[in-house]
């Protein structure tokens, strides 16, 4: 049983893996193509400046952090009562195959763009609307949201198993106390008669 609910575990984590980074590539395309206020982008450097695409995609890219810790945090934390260890590295893989579609279909659609696609090197790094790499950023967002996420989970389980075994040692003690001030008791009205009876 606790087999299978591991396993279990693993496959949803490769497929939640695999659902929030494209998940988080929706979200990027949308707000990239939403209209960005004027006054954001002058103090950027300017609409269509180097400056403005790299500040544009830093502030996608922590929206995007934000996202997926949340999302991850759900998916890759240990169950009480069912798994002992975060499922990291199985929410990585499945992040990983979702990025290698997203980079093929990227590719199949510059191909079957016509009249030579050539976008500049900082949209095609850049632009979550660019394929192939549809923000570069935008996936380390995620990988590192994810691996940010599983650590956080890990260090919360280690600090509840230490609170557990704290609370577990002074029970323990509180209980050897109880049982050895019960001994004691019970022996000194145990030798009360008998101490009695002699000085009779």
């Amino acid at each position: 049983m606790g087999s299978e609910i591991r396993t279990a575990r693993r496959i949803w984590s490769f497929v939640s893996g695999a659902l929030l980074y494209l998940s988080a590539l929706g979200l990027a395309h949308t707000v990239a193509s939403q209209f960005w206020p004027m006054s954001l982008q002058n103090l950027l450097g300017g609409s269509g400046s180097w400056t403005a695409q790299l500040g544009q995609a830093l502030l996608i890219a922590l929206v995007l952090y934000g996202f997926a810790w949340v999302w991850a945090l759900f998916t890759v934390r240990p169950q009480r009562g069912h798994s002992r260890h975060p499922t990291t590295a199985w929410c990585l893989g499945g992040m990983g195959l979702a990025w290698l579609l997203a980079l093929l279909a990227g590719v199949l659609e510059v191909s079957g763009v016509a009249g030579g696609y050539q976008p500049s090197l900082i949209s095609l790094l850049l632009s979550s609307t660019v394929p192939p790499l549809w923000g570069s950023l935008n996936g380390v967002a995620v990988l590192l949201a994810i691996v940010s996420a599983g650590r956080w989970s890990a260090r919360q389980r280690q600090q509840r198993k230490a609170r557990q075994s704290q609370l577990n040692s002074q029970l323990n003690s509180q209980m050897d106390s109880d049982l050895e001030s019960t001994l004691e008791s019970r022996l000194e009205h145990g030798l009360a008669p008998a101490r009695q009876g002699q000085a009779a």
